[in-house]
């Protein structure tokens, strides 16, 4: 049987998460430091660092689903036919 996949948002949602915990135990009392996303330009508190890059969470969210859409293209290594 296949495992059901993740869900965008899902990953997100575990995302967010993660790195909440990640803060709370590195900022030990820091003002919270706010990144500008390198994709869209919003500044926010919340955001996550990829290959050197500032993606808040929506932009890594539809950068994700970009990716698994490009692996389910069809006719790449289906093994139909």
């Amino acid at each position: 049987m296949s495992e059901r996949e993740e869900t965008a948002e899902e990953r997100s949602r575990r995302w967010m998460e993660r790195e909440a915990a990640k803060a709370d135990k590195e900022e030990g009392g820091r003002a919270v430091k706010k990144m500008r996303c390198s994709k869209c330009g919003k500044e926010v508190d919340e955001y996550l660092e990829i290959a050197g890059r500032i993606l808040c969470l929506e932009c890594y969210a539809e950068e994700e689903a970009d990716e698994l859409g490009a692996l389910e293209m069809p006719g790449e290594g289906g093994g139909a036919g």
